[in-house]
């Protein structure tokens, strides 16, 4: 039975009244001598902040209790250690949540329900809201204490002590307390406490039956200490720690549906030192509305980008070193992508970052590499196995870059703890795998680091293009990726093809017009997905286009650099088809007016970077004698 339960006994066998039974002979502090000095025991208010290690003596058992007391959070801190065994409590009376955790394992219960497992009790403050109150605040305020004397010392330490008495009739035991603090006239503690000069040293708790039997239970406190010396990182569970059942007092956080970032993954087995990890370096790059997902890693000392398209369920892997392309049905399996029976579809935001399927609750704020963040852990099954997930967030009370910046989530770290086979033992060991993420931002599908244009070069394509008004110059220069989206979207809609299929725009800029030119390529095998509704074949898809802009303007939607929606408009009747030879793509445009100037254009040859230095060379030249204008980005 720990200290705070002793407590309890003695307090509501106090309040009951019963004494008639008691050993006066052996306990009656009614026939105490008086204290002349009136020296009152030491307390601490509610609110106050302490620490203490106390080792509790009992029939040659020694249990040692490391408590921290935190009045103003609400919050008392346990951790036991009994015949090698550690547990460790944390009693949060805010939350009425009490999480016991020996080793790896937690279990969670209402604090309470549960206080006997915890060195701590709750009172009702003056305000009438519930409050932690520590061990003896609780006992001095419900049990009477007469002074004893200041002749005897303990650990060599001249004390001052007080005793009360009360008895069990349960067990028929008359029950005495000695409480013993430091003299402070003759002896100081290496941390002098203003308004608490003295501190507790020892309770002495000794009981004798109707029988005389007598036992003894000593309870000896150090490092007794005013304040906390914990981070705030300990006031929470430890890393890697999962309480079943316990609700999630946070909501989680909001995930957007198009993001880029950088990761760091660094994978390591739990308490092995002599194994080595490994450190990957990886871009993601995700669009959920579009279904495409981009990841860029090393294998093998080769710079690999994969490209996924869920639409048609097709990989195409790219060596960034040589160029080479080869294209795969999508297999799952890889952090995108989930099974929906034999299909493999896209993961939502939320599951992309494993949200889904697993049983989450808020951890709180702790700082994670100096960054306050949120964190949350979750248990859920990953490829069959059980796996442990922190995920820690940017705290709001943080920003990425400067103090107007408006808050956007912002995933800092995310850790994953699984059983797995320690490399070259067949031991199963605990996996950790730590994402390091960086550079996390939303953002609109930039359509250029989607384009596949190298692994489609022997499949049939049409070069096309349209004509815009020059009075889009600016808008469409300044803001050219989120221009290009737009472009592709608008394109892939009126021809009724799926994204992937067209290249992003290039522009040439004259002082009457923009001509856009773009490639369609033809549609593919499909991999293990439901066949996209539109997905028409090359030729059905240029005479799709060739239909809307007979009839029609084709909008662009894009977002400005302030986030505002704009829109441009290619002319109607301006689609051309044309052919490239040797980097050279000359566009037929047949008299079109612009909608402006009323100026026709007969034919224009316009130079485009396809391939080859001298190609690059000849634009250059071109741009500088402002026979043509390059946009910034391409």
């Amino acid at each position: 039975m720990n200290f705070m339960l002793k407590i309890l006994c003695f307090f509501v066998l106090y309040s009951s009244g019963i004494f008639a039974q008691q050993d006066l002979e052996f306990c009656d502090i009614n026939n105490l001598p008086a204290d002349p000095l009136q020296l009152k025991i030491p307390t601490l208010n509610d609110t106050d902040q302490y620490q203490a290690v106390l080792e509790r003596n009992d029939f040659g058992v020694t249990e040692e209790i490391i408590e921290f007391f935190d009045g103003k959070a609400n919050l008392g801190i346990a951790i036991t250690t009994l015949a090698g065994k550690i547990t460790r409590s944390y009693a949060n009376f805010l939350r009425n949540e009490l999480l016991l955790v020996e080793g790896k394992k937690c279990s969670y219960r209402k604090l309470n329900e549960s206080y006997q497992l915890t060195p701590f009790f709750l009172i009702i403050d003056d305000q009438g809201k519930e409050h932690i109150v520590s061990p003896l605040n609780l006992a001095l305020k419900n049990l009477k204490f007469v002074y004893t004397g200041s002749s005897s010392l303990i650990r060599g330490i001249p004390v001052n002590e007080w005793q009360t008495c009360t008895f069990n009739k349960i067990k028929k035991e008359t029950i005495k307390i000695t409480l013993s603090y430091s003299n402070d006239k003759k002896w100081s503690p290496a941390q002098i406490i203003q308004d608490f000069p003295s501190i507790p040293v020892q309770v002495l708790i000794e009981t004798k039956n109707q029988n005389g039997d007598y036992k003894s239970e000593y309870f000896s406190i150090f490092k007794y200490k005013h304040g906390i010396d914990l981070e705030i990182e300990d006031y929470f569970l430890p890393p890697g720690v999962f309480c079943p059942g316990l609700p999630n007092s946070s909501p989680l956080p909001p995930i957007p549906k198009s993001f880029s970032f950088a990761n760091q993954l660094v994978e390591t087995f739990e308490d092995v030192l002599d194994k080595a990890g490994r450190v990957d370096r990886i871009r993601e790059e995700y669009d959920f509305e579009a279904k495409i997902f981009r990841y860029d890693y090393d294998i093998k000392n080769t710079p690999t980008t994969e490209i996924h398209d869920f639409n048609t369920g097709l990989n195409y892997i790219k060596n960034r070193l040589t160029g080479d392309c080869k294209i795969e049905k999508l297999k799952g399996g890889s952090p995108d992508s989930q099974k929906n029976g034999t299909l493999i579809e896209i993961r939502d935001p939320v599951a992309f970052f494993d949200f889904d399927n697993a049983e989450i609750h808020f951890v709180g704020l702790k700082r994670t590499d100096g960054i306050l963040a949120n964190i949350w852990i979750g248990k859920k099954k990953i490829n069959g196995q059980d796996a442990i997930i922190e995920w820690h967030f940017l705290s709001q009370t943080w920003n990425k870059t400067e103090w107007t910046q408006k808050y956007e989530t912002t995933p800092l770290k995310i850790i994953i703890f699984t059983p797995a086979v320690i490399p070259g033992t067949n031991i199963t060991g605990t996996a950790k795998f730590t994402n390091n993420i960086f550079y996390f931002r939303e953002h609109e599908l930039n359509i250029y680091d989607f384009n596949i244009r190298p692994c489609l070069e022997d499949r049939p394509r049409q070069t096309l293009s349209i004509s815009i008004s020059s009075k889009y110059k600016n808008v469409i220069e300044s803001n050219l990726p989120s221009f290009s989206r737009g472009f592709v979207m608008a394109i892939k809609d009126a021809a009724r093809i799926t994204i992937l299929r067209i290249t992003p725009p290039r522009l040439a800029f004259s002082k009457d017009i923009i001509i856009a030119s773009f490639n369609i390529f033809e549609r593919s095998e499909y991999g293990d997905v439901i066949i996209p509704k539109d997905d028409v074949i090359l030729e059905d898809a240029v005479e799709n286009l060739k239909k809307y802009f007979a009839q029609n303007q084709l909008e662009i939607k894009f977002l400005d650099d302030f986030k505002n929606n704009v829109s441009v408009y290619g002319l109607s009747k301006s689609l051309n088809d044309h052919f490239e030879s040797d980097g050279i793509e000359t566009i037929r445009i047949g008299n079109i007016d612009n909608g402006f100037s009323g100026i026709s254009i007969a034919i224009i040859v316009i130079v485009v970077l396809i391939m080859g230095s001298l190609i690059g060379l000849l634009l250059t030249i071109l741009h500088k004698y402002e026979k043509i204008k390059l946009p910034l980005v391409n």
